[in-house]
């Protein structure tokens, strides 16, 4: 597919011109990277016999001349090929900028005026004010002698004058508006009609040795940067015991100041541009830390002077891996510090099947790559101590052949816009957990019920602590629903702290992560209850605190 296509715009495009002129050739065909972008540009062009130079120019400044390949198709051999930036020349004024100045002048003078009239105004609405409080006043500051006819006289003056100003400065203001609405429109016409000297331009220098004169066919092929693609999605579920609907979408960004018209479009995860440097890995060490303990609180707490540490978390199993089986808030535990995400990422190509024109303006160019059908299985899932709702998940397995990369998905249920998710792939799980959102109709909450007294005990130079927790799952739905419940008790990371579960309500433990996980069978309209508890027993003179990994 991707071979024809090319062929067919490598047809249509061809530039005819005679060796040793500047050439414009034709982009045919980009491949998007993750960041950057691989450009293929192509001309006819007829040569002498013997030694020419071909120019090609109006490329991309955001050239990197280390990535550039040619291939010529005809009898003749390329000596040489070299990169550069080039600096526009000055190009002739249009004639409508110097009406346009003109009329900017005129203008600017028309606001001048404008200006002083109103100061004017404003000056003279401040020496009335000040007069009117003067009215009936002699020079020392007596009543005076004017009769109640010429103060009324003098208050319809002022009155009528106040007015009269008011209006002319109302109108002073509606005709500057209108002239600074003029004015700013020609400056952005002039400034969109003066030549820009200021952008570079990229060019190669093509140096061929031909054994006769014949029309050929350069092809250059080279990396820019200030380009690139992030993946998006559409998930659509139409029901439990439909399969899963994907729209697979590409934001493509081009920033490199060139427009690509009717290209083939390719989008590839890989990224040459990025640091090619093997990784090292660096020893990672795990030791007690000091804390700092002042003041009262020291005083108060001896037994902590000089002796408070805190162990961190040493990290032995895969935190991803371990957030899908145990239904864990996200970030916990810390992922080890060995490789970024998209270092791990298999390389993904994707052919669009009809041309594309992603302009050179840096925004947004939406394109959907494929839409396909996935089977999935269908699961309620809820982790009330990090959220209070029950969320239903798609589960799929074998989603390697997707070629799914890491992105933001909109999810619709039932035609219904439920939301967005995170679809991630970069784990080493059997099966791709994507959330289609909160199920509104089944409500879930967690408390610590109001008749559990048993709370702290002393025994000896022990203390401990009993905690009691209820969750309660209430479905709204017409039919009966199986909800996959995750809770979890704390792990003593020290040998005097001792964590015993008293009452695993049913739960099926997992004392490594302590976890707790129940499949929960909801009927419809009813509400199940579920109970668990668990104590922590530590030395009496030493303060216990909980922490997450």
């Amino acid at each position: 597919m991707r071979i024809i296509l090319s062929s067919l715009l490598l047809a249509g495009c061809a530039v005819v011109l005679q060796a040793g002129n500047p050439v414009t050739p034709k982009t045919v065909e980009v491949t998007v990277y993750r960041s950057g972008a691989k450009i293929t540009s192509i001309a006819t062009i007829k040569v002498p016999t013997g030694a020419s130079e071909v120019i090609f120019e109006n490329l991309s400044p955001h050239f990197n001349g280390n990535s550039l390949q040619v291939k010529i198709k005809g009898d003749a051999r390329l000596n040489g090929a070299v990169f550069q930036l080039k600096n526009p020349a000055p190009a002739p004024e249009n004639p409508r900028a110097r009406t346009i100045r003109d009329s900017l002048t005129l203008l600017g003078d028309a606001l001048v005026v404008n200006d002083q009239e109103n100061k004017v105004l404003e000056d003279e609405v401040r020496m009335l004010q000040k007069n009117s409080e003067r009215v009936g006043v002699s020079a020392n500051g007596q009543p005076g002698s004017l009769s109640v006819t010429e103060l009324k006289e003098l208050a319809n003056f002022y009155r009528e004058r106040m007015l009269e100003i008011r209006d002319r400065q109302q109108k002073v203001t509606l005709v500057q508006r209108g002239v600074k609405t003029v004015y700013e429109r020609l400056q952005t016409e002039l400034k969109r009609l003066q030549p820009n000297t200021g952008n570079q331009t990229g060019e190669i220098t093509l140096k061929i040795d031909a054994n006769t004169a014949q029309n050929l066919e350069i092809s250059c092929t080279y990396l820019v940067s200030n380009a690139g693609w992030t993946p998006l999605y559409d998930l659509r579920s139409a029901g439990l015991d439909k399969p899963l609907q994907l729209t697979y979408k590409a934001n493509v960004r081009n920033s490199t100041g060139f427009d690509w018209k009717a290209v083939a479009l390719h989008l590839s995860s890989a990224q040459p541009l990025t640091n090619n440097d093997r990784p090292i890995l660096n020893p990672v060490y795990v030791d007690f830390r000091p804390v700092a303990v002042y003041g009262k609180e020291q005083e108060q707490n001896s037994a902590y002077r000089g002796n408070v540490y805190q162990m961190e978390q040493v990290v032995t199993a895969d935190p991803n891996t371990y957030e899908e089986r145990s239904g864990l808030a996200p970030g916990q535990p810390p992922v080890p510090e060995i490789a970024s995400p998209e270092e791990s990422e298999l390389l993904s190509v994707f052919d669009l099947p009809t041309p594309q024109d992603i302009l050179a303006d840096g925004k947004d160019n939406i394109v959907t790559v494929e839409e396909t059908e996935i089977p999935a299985a269908y699961e309620y899932h809820a982790v009330p101590k990090v959220e209070p709702a029950v969320f239903l998940l798609a589960k799929i397995s074998d989603y390697g052949q997707y070629n799914l990369l890491p992105g933001q998905a909109n999810i619709f249920f039932q035609d219904t816009y439920v939301g967005q998710t995170w679809v991630n792939p970069q784990t080493t799980a059997d099966t791709l957990l994507l959330s289609l959102g909160r199920d509104e109709q089944l409500t879930i909450k967690r408390v610590q019920p109001k008749d559990f007294t048993e709370r702290r005990k002393i025994f000896g130079s022990k203390i401990k602590e009993t905690y009691l927790y209820e969750i309660s799952i209430k479905n709204n739905k017409p039919k009966s629903v199986t909800v996959e419940l995750i809770d979890q008790i704390p792990i003593s990371k020290q040998k005097d702290i001792v964590v015993e579960l008293e009452d695993r309500g049913g739960a099926k433990v997992s004392a490594e992560f302590g976890k707790l996980e129940w499949s929960v069978e909801v009927p419809a309209g009813q509400t199940k209850k579920i109970r668990f508890s668990y104590s922590v027993e530590y030395p009496k003179d030493k303060g216990v605190g909980y922490f997450k990994g």
